[in-house]
């Protein structure tokens, strides 16, 4: 039996549902590669972190695949797999290190100070007390350096270890092109596809159907509805809950509420109406190939819409600028953009920034004429496309590694 060590991003509670569905991938991966392989799940907060609430109650009942082990206390472990698997987010991300994970760990009296914090990750994420042998049985698939600048390789401390973590693993896959570029650059092997997918696009039809289901998701109205998630990472202008009105009146399919993330409510978009009862996270996935169109705001969410073959009106904000330790650029609708003009997708971006109603008509029209006459298919194949090449990329790669 091979043994895989799997590292992701922390998901206390399992509250983010698109989080979720990147690491529920990587086991529908497994399970295609037959009964050879074991992983073991590694992250640097477990799931039921206290103080914090506890499981969200949309999983309980799931026999999610996960005992994860803490990276924190157990990263010397590595050393006993046959391969190490980093799965997905900004876990190599200099902005990531010394914003959301640095102050997590503050947050969480793990360490005294950020020099502390820093030490703690370069350990964990970077390997740095690793030997390269390690590192020659290290994979990365579906992260992103999108916001890494030339001024983040020269940080005397991150830099040596990041290039020594990209250069020396055996091969690692970003999920945008402007990373892979950046990867191609640093590897020095640019003729190497580095560009692979977001994880979740590998769980593939029927991978997540054992999830569990209520009610709440088993009728739609006749012909379909629009799904909407808003306001959780985007501030909505006055002039959006209109338009989400307008798109609905010409595809003749009602608004309503999906609660992607634990506990959302309505907010910012009027008085959308919200099914009763309390959806699973299997409700809430399983009901995404059902919708006509999705609107929102959230990353995760629009990737598995799109790998759902669901239309996604993605809602995006003009790019501030980063003044403080907790404008973290993880949450920059940077990622949003790209991720739908890698796929010749722009189209279904919806920028936030102000347009005449004019503007917005041509939008509008634009949109439905894609969504009823073929063009949404069109991209939503072509993600599928490039899911299913990459992972093929992605497990070639790891049975040859295994042996």
């Amino acid at each position: 039996m091979a043994r895989v060590a799997v590292i992701t991003a922390p998901n206390i509670g399992y509250r983010n549902t698109g989080m979720l569905t990147v690491d529920l991938a990587f086991e529908a991966m497994r399970r295609r590669m037959g009964d050879g392989v074991e992983a073991s799940w590694y992250t640097l907060h477990l799931p039921q972190t206290v103080p914090l609430r506890g499981l969200r109650e949309g999983v309980r009942g799931a026999e999610l695949p996960f005992r994860f082990r803490s990276l924190i206390d157990e990263v010397d472990t590595l050393r006993e797999h046959d391969a190490v698997v980093f799965w997905g987010d900004f876990l190599h991300a200099r902005h990531y290190l010394v914003q959301d994970a640095a102050n997590r760990l503050l947050d969480y009296g793990l360490v005294k100070d950020r020099g502390a914090a820093r030490a703690l990750l370069n350990r964990t994420l970077l390997l740095a007390d690793q030997p390269d042998e390690l590192l020659d049985r290290t994979l990365s698939y579906g992260g992103t350096i999108l916001h890494n600048t030339q001024s983040d390789y020269e940080d005397k401390e991150y830099g040596p270890l990041f290039t020594r973590l990209m250069t020396r693993s055996h091969r690692v896959w970003v999920r945008d092109p402007l990373s892979a570029a950046k990867l191609g650059h640093l590897r020095g092997d640019r003729p190497t596809d580095h560009f692979g997918s977001d994880a979740a696009l590998l769980n593939r039809p029927g991978d997540l159907a054992g999830l569990p289901v209520t009610p709440w998701s088993q009728d739609l109205p006749d012909g379909g509805a629009i799904g909407v998630f808003l306001g959780a990472r985007t501030k909505i202008p006055d002039w959006l809950p209109g338009f989400c009105q307008g798109l609905a009146e010409r595809l003749d399919a009602p608004l309503e509420w999906i609660p992607w993330f634990d506990g959302a409510a309505p907010r910012q978009v009027g008085h959308l109406p919200a099914r009763p009862g309390d959806p699973t996270v299997g409700d809430l996935l399983g009901v995404l190939p059902r919708y006509r169109l999705v609107i929102t705001d959230t990353y995760h969410l629009c990737v598995n819409a799109w790998g759902a073959g669901t239309p996604v009106v993605c809602v995006g904000a003009p790019e501030p600028v980063p003044t403080t330790d907790r404008d973290y650029l993880t949450l920059s609708d940077v990622k949003k953009h790209v991720l739908h003009m890698a796929y010749d997708a722009a189209d279904f971006y919806l920028p936030t920034a102000a347009d005449s109603p004019e503007g917005h008509e041509r939008r509008a029209e634009r949109i439905v004429r894609l969504v009823e006459g073929g063009g949404a298919a069109a991209v939503a194949e072509r993600i599928r496309a490039h899911a299913e090449y990459s992972a093929n990329s992605f497990t070639e790669t790891l049975t040859s590694l295994l042996g």
